[in-house]
């Protein structure tokens, strides 16, 4: 009984112990990532299936940036994206993504697409995607 109770102290005593270890080396030689805001925006379909989401952030890394750099991805599956279009995204009035359909019903954008960088954008505001200028989603942004 004796081994046993010592078998389970020392297996759950070195268990934490290298829980401990490594939290104290991630808080050492980890990246502090700072975020100054970010938001998302999701589109779902009728069904309640996630079609389209809109991720913006701007943050920097502590020990290796003074400033704060954007990073925006806009992902889509609709059917009604075919190769060759164009599609847009704006917040606000603000035009923010903006390329070209390379793949049947899906796209993908992110900081290469980068139009316009949007400052301070706020919770509430309107995300809207455009296909060959006509309004194809909209909701609103929200924080992520």
């Amino acid at each position: 009984m004796d081994l046993l109770f010592n078998v389970l102290l020392y297996g759950v005593g070195g268990f934490l112990g290298l829980i401990l270890l490594l939290f104290i080396l991630a808080l050492l030689f980890g990246k502090r990532i700072d975020k100054q805001w970010e938001y998302e925006a999701e589109f779902v379909d009728a069904k309640g299936r996630e079609i389209a989401e809109l991720e913006i952030e701007s943050s920097r890394n502590a020990k290796q940036q003074q400033d704060y750099s954007l990073k925006a991805e806009f992902r889509c599956h609709h059917p009604a994206l075919t190769p060759g279009d164009r599609v847009q995204v704006y917040i606000d009035d603000l035009l923010v993504l903006a390329g070209v359909v390379a793949t049947q019903g899906r796209v993908r954008f992110g900081n290469p697409d980068l139009v316009n960088a949007p400052t301070e954008p706020k919770a509430g505001q309107v995300c809207s995607i455009k296909h060959n200028d006509a309004l194809l989603l909209q909701q609103a942004l929200r924080k992520d």
